[in-house]
């Protein structure tokens, strides 16, 4: 059965139409390929086992994945390197697969390979950009009336399936069709203000391991997490594999110059992004077999974002050298790397900001459409959070380059106190000490920084303005809220009743005293957290008894330095309050907390 297929070229989004199916003797095998592989000439009038390249020899295993069987109906998201010689796989390909069953005896035609009593095929699509969301609205009709034929001889549906999505993608593709496929309300839903940790970790090009199921909303995490970063869907060429580099090929520091068309792609460029995430030593997949485990073992691999449903991987966690664990079934992250903690833990303007955003999000969820605010307004939309994340992003690149511009960069480093809360006076000189100096130190090391910093016109602090989205005068609940946070990160329900008291005495008598004893007062509460304090989200898998005997020892140590510290502090509280009430009896002094019930 010959088809007429449209001709591909360099406009084409669509790389490849592929079958895998489940044989009794070989496993997962393709079994249809369109255009066809290397090697192979003409079309396929039926299905039948095809020898792969060398690069894609797990193929099979990310287009059927573990417990694939489960479900009547699954999709799974994947990154395939490319084949040298071969034109349809010159860079990183993006697949998306939907695997379906049906019993034997509900077909029509029964080939002589089919063995088992249940038939399991997945039709896979090839891209050469992440467009998820739009694929996969196509890909599930297709595939499913494929099924309905109960007849996988008739092939006719393949090959219209091809041309169609050819003639569908072709061009470049806009933001909106690859946002498609994320899910920022989701993400935030799920991770709370872990979001903002997971961001961090991901531009400290950390080792990350996704575990949950199904294998869709896995990946959907994953994709709808790399998107924060303006402009980096849509530049994963080097994603593939940790061999691959091509992001350094014709690029130069853009000039300001390029602002003058004052298209929102001109500011990204002239901001220095995409990032770097994802390039030489790097591995980003979405969901990865257990084939591919000697990957992320390999030395050629420094960092990698990837996701499973086997548990597995994590046992080996030596092999594999995780440094986190993130469970997308319950929202939280496991610190191998014990000593990242304190580099990620957020500041008070990072909490600030990111509870907003979580009050938003929440205030407008929708159980019935998740994707979607109540009412379906902008606000708590996915444009709005994309927009939120931006403006951090670009904020965090002003201010580093306005601090390398006034000379600032010996001092911050410097400095060996991460969360000092600047006084006013020196708090226009250094926007940088709101995204907490330990974690920008370690930042700095990264390939992605020195990368930016190499092409990134230094002015660009005269376009976007330097500082914190979430900074400003610290309030009385500010104070609070940090302590507040802190003590339930650690989950001990500690009265903090009487801390309250004293801290809400000032606002009768105006913060000015509290905020020029501020510094003071936080680099104290930080000496004592970071002396021996370990947050939630830390937790490393260990043996039932000797995690149950360090939270033990733990609890009774935090209690007894907690109690000796309030001991201590109170008598500054007291000092700072009587200064406040003396000094300051004017309302026009008090500050406003940006977020009144945060406590």
């Amino acid at each position: 059965m010959e088809q007429a297929l449209l001709a591909q070229d360099k406009d084409s989004q669509i790389a490849a139409i592929l079958v895998v199916g489940f044989h009794h003797a070989y496993g997962p095998i393709v079994e249809f390929c369109l255009p066809p592989l290397p090697d192979h000439e003409g079309n396929q009038t039926t299905l039948e086992k095809l020898e792969l390249p060398e690069e894609w020899s797990f193929l099979p295993f990310l287009a059927l994945p573990d417990g694939a069987h489960q479900k009547d109906e699954d999709f799974a998201y994947f990154h395939l390197p490319p084949v040298p010689g071969w034109s349809v796989a010159k860079t990183t390909l993006f697949g998306i697969s939907c695997n379906r069953q049906i019993p034997t005896k509900d077909l029509l035609v029964k080939t002589p390979d089919i063995t088992r009593s249940i038939v399991q095929k997945a039709v896979v699509v090839l891209a050469k950009q992440p467009i998820f969301g739009p694929l996969r609205q196509k890909l599930a009709v297709i595939t499913a009336a494929w099924f309905n034929q109960r007849d996988f001889t008739k092939l006719e549906i393949l090959y219209n399936l091809y041309n169609n999505l050819n003639s569908t993608f072709y061009g470049p593709i806009d933001d909106s069709t690859l946002y498609m496929g994320t899910s920022l309300r989701e993400l935030v839903y799920k991770f709370k203000s872990k979001t903002l940790i997971l961001l961090k970790l991901l531009l400290l090009e950390k080792r990350l391991l996704f575990y949950g199921y199904p294998v869709e909303r896995l990946c959907t995490f994953q994709y709808s997490l790399t998107s924060l970063i303006p402009g980096l869907l849509r530049n994963l060429q080097d994603s593939g594999a940790p061999e691959l580099d091509t992001s350094d090929e014709d690029r130069t520091t853009v000039e300001a110059k390029i602002l003058s068309d004052g298209s929102k792609e001109s500011l990204l460029k002239y901001m220095g992004l995409p990032l770097n995430i994802f390039e030489k030593g790097s591995f980003f997949q979405p969901y990865i077999p257990l084939q591919q485990i000697d990957m992320l073992s390999s030395d050629q691999t420094k960092s990698y974002v990837v996701g499973t449903t086997n548990q597995i991987f994590f046992h080996h966690k030596s092999d594999t050298k995780i440094d986190v664990l993130v469970n997308v079934e319950t929202g939280t992250l496991e610190f191998y790397n014990t000593q990242l903690v304190s580099l990620v833990s957020p500041t008070i303007a990072d909490r600030r900001w990111m509870e907003n955003i979580v009050k938003v999000v929440n205030d407008t969820w929708n159980t019935n459409d998740p994707s979607r605010p109540l009412q379906n307004t902008y606000l708590g939309s996915d444009d709005y959070l994309r927009a939120r994340f931006e403006e951090y992003v670009l904020s965090l690149l002003s201010s580093v380059k306005h601090a390398q511009v006034h000379n600032m960069m010996d001092t911050i480093y410097e400095d060996t106190n991460s969360e000092e809360i600047m006084t006013d006076e020196n708090e226009e000189h250094n926007y940088l000490s709101d995204y907490g100096m330990k974690w920008l130190k370690a930042w700095w090391d990264t390939n992605n920084f020195r990368k930016w910093n190499q092409y990134t016109d230094h002015e660009i602090y005269e376009i976007v303005e330097p500082g914190h989205p979430g900074m400003g005068n610290i309030s009385i609940a500010d104070l609070q809220n940090t302590l507040s946070n802190r003590l339930r990160d650690l989950q001990l329900k500690q009265n903090l009743t009487p801390i309250r008291n004293t801290l809400s005495k000032a606002m009768s008598g105006g913060a000015k005293a509290v905020s020029s004893g501020r510094s003071k007062l936080m680099k104290g509460v930080d000496a004592f957290w970071n002396e021996g304090s370990t947050d939630v989200i830390s937790t490393s898998p260990t043996s039932t008894t000797r995690e149950l005997e360090t939270t033990t020892q733990q609890a009774g140590r935090l209690f007894s330095n907690l109690s000796s510290f309030l001991t201590r502090k109170s008598r500054e509280f007291s000092q700072v309050m009587e200064e406040s009430v003396s000094e300051n009896h004017s309302p026009a002094n008090s500050t406003q907390s940006i977020d009144d019930t945060a406590f």
